[in-house]
């Protein structure tokens, strides 16, 4: 049998109440540091939330001068593409000093502002000048492209004019077989965007190869795909000549690109 020894306390009662228990080393620390600071524990915590909160408040701060510095950079680039792009149209005709101009501003937009939405646009622009002032420097413009499609990839809106650029400026260095290829990328777009364009141009190409087979059907899907396209009114001519009679056709304005 097992025996519960008590300990008799002072007045000789058999039993006294019970001792108080000893708090915990933790807690003995946690009350001394708050007595030694000063600071309540509920102080501790509306503390901690005021860092929080100031923490807070200088990461939207960060953020909303960065949000503020790129628009406006993307301000700033827009302007100059803006005004180039002005200057192209002045000088596009002409192959005057407009061009130069523009093209200044361009390279201006590609090395200071190359993050930007404008940065996206100015390759299309800086080939068009080269095959307008120095067509037979196409490789440069061909770059130029390139590095217009690196920006751009996934931008459905502007990979049409891309590769309908490629493609003209393929097709007037003779290369022929690359230039169909790009054209047949534009016509691929679900938005048919230059797709009226594109093979009109694939047309063209066949009718230089000396291929009117091939030229014959790409005009006839192009005027009864697009037969309001202005490009459709350009092959007419080369159908009836070979004993193919299209439908009437009208102009409407041709597409620009957009951002």
């Amino acid at each position: 049998m097992a025996y519960r020894i008590r300990k008799k306390n002072t007045s000789g009662n058999e039993s006294g109440p019970p001792e108080s228990p000893t708090p915990s080393v933790s807690a003995r620390t946690e009350s001394m540091a708050a007595r030694l600071s000063g600071v309540s524990p509920s102080r501790h915590a509306w503390g901690f939330a005021g860092t929080i909160f100031l923490v807070l408040l200088i990461g939207v701060g960060v953020v909303y001068h960065i949000h503020s510095k790129k628009v406006a950079r993307e301000s700033e680039a827009a302007a100059l593409e803006t005004k180039a792009e002005q200057l192209y149209s002045q000088g596009q005709q002409s192959n005057g000093p407009e061009l130069s101009k523009a093209k200044d501003l361009l390279l201006k937009v590609m090395g200071s502002y190359g993050e930007t939405a404008s940065a996206r646009v100015a390759p299309l622009f800086l080939a068009s000048i080269i095959n307008i002032q120095t067509p037979q420097d196409s490789a440069k413009a061909i770059e130029w492209l390139h590095r217009g499609l690196d920006k751009n990839a996934g931008n459905m809106k502007l990979l049409p004019f891309y590769y309908e650029s490629m493609g003209l400026t393929m097709m007037s260095s003779r290369q022929y077989d690359q230039a169909i290829a790009m054209f047949q990328k534009v016509i691929a777009f679900p938005s048919k965007v230059l797709a009226d364009a594109a093979l009109y141009n694939i047309g063209k190409t066949y009718e230089i190869l000396g291929q009117p087979a091939l030229a014959i059907i790409n005009y006839k899907k192009l005027v009864s795909d697009f037969p309001a396209s202005p490009w459709a009114a350009e092959a007419e001519p080369f159908l009836m000549k070979n004993g193919v009679t299209p439908p009437a056709t009208t102009q409407p304005l041709p597409l620009s690109p957009q951002k």
